[in-house]
């Protein structure tokens, strides 16, 4: 296809690329697009499947270009067998200790690879693994910034951010959303009569209503010890009521068993604050929320 030499210039071409350009990314999806598109361009292949390792150990595909069925992760994983003009080459992403994927290419017509190809595309393999590797451990800590470690949802912090960046959407192009609050009743008094592990039975079962009851544009959060905590952009207040009526009930209705104790789901307190009508900033909102809880 290219020289060693002009094969090696593309693939620090294509390496300088992606490093200045997918720094603007903010997901790890469009990072991946970016990496491919930039390999595919730079190196002049018909299209580039990159696969990334998941947290099950199966292979993610992102595609840039025309790769057979590129929109086919099974069909990536059998490019030998798919890929009509037999014109692809393939080499693995291997990072410190384990592999994080794999990178394959097709080329333009058949025999478009030579030896040299192969020799330049695992070198690139090798960069690649170096910057995607770094990619996923400052993704894995951003997470951990923004996540509760027991319940795997949003914490405090992070819906806090979530709601300014609500307040300054709509103070710039209209519209509403409302926040849920909702409390778990007498968790305190669970902890003590069945112990601290039914208490996270109980926590961590409220979580996953949660995570049932949201929609992709929703954030749902861990806002204190027993509070938890829904961002509904879009949502009016009575929508917001409608949202906490139907956590609470499913909650309520689920039976719960840790170390050999079952219980009946937890009652839930819960109030709906919605803006711009309880507050236009999030102290005033937060206010509202403190003074519904009281009354």
């Amino acid at each position: 296809m290219v020289g060693l030499e002009n094969g090696a210039t593309r693939a620090f071409d294509a390496v300088s690329r992606i490093v200045r350009e997918t720094r603007a990314e903010q997901d790890a999806g469009s990072y991946w697009r970016a990496v491919a598109r930039q390999t595919a361009e730079c190196m002049g292949y018909r299209a580039a499947a990159l696969g990334i390792v998941n947290g099950e150990g199966m292979l993610e595909f992102t595609v840039f270009g025309e790769a057979p069925d590129c929109h086919d992760e099974k069909a990536c994983r059998e490019a030998p067998a798919l890929a009509p003009d037999g014109s692809w080459i393939s080499a693995p992403l291997t990072g410190i200790g384990r592999s994080i994927g794999t990178l394959i290419c097709y080329g333009h017509g058949a025999g478009a690879f030579a030896a040299d190809d192969l020799r330049v595309h695992v070198e690139l393999c090798d960069c690649l693994a170096v910057i995607l590797e770094a990619q996923m451990a400052t993704e894995n800590l951003a997470q951990a910034l923004h996540q509760d470690p027991v319940t795997g949802l949003y914490n405090r912090k992070h819906l806090l951010k979530r709601i300014d960046e609500e307040i300054s959407r709509t103070e710039r192009y209209g519209g509403q959303f409302a926040v849920v609050f909702l409390d778990i009743v007498g968790l305190r008094e669970i902890n003590a009569a069945f112990g601290h592990g039914m208490g996270d039975a109980v926590i961590e079962a409220v979580a996953r209503a949660l995570k049932r009851s949201f929609r992709g544009s929703d954030a749902a959060a861990r806002f204190g010890d027993d509070e938890f905590a829904v961002l509904l952009p879009g949502a009016d207040k009575p929508r917001g009521q409608i949202v906490a009526n139907r956590i609470s009930r499913t909650v309520a209705c689920t039976p719960i068993a840790r170390d050999g104790v079952r219980m009946q789901g937890p009652d839930l307190d819960w109030c709906v604050v919605a803006h711009p009508v309880d507050g236009s900033t999030r102290d005033q909102l937060l206010a509202a929320r403190e003074e519904a809880s009281v009354s």
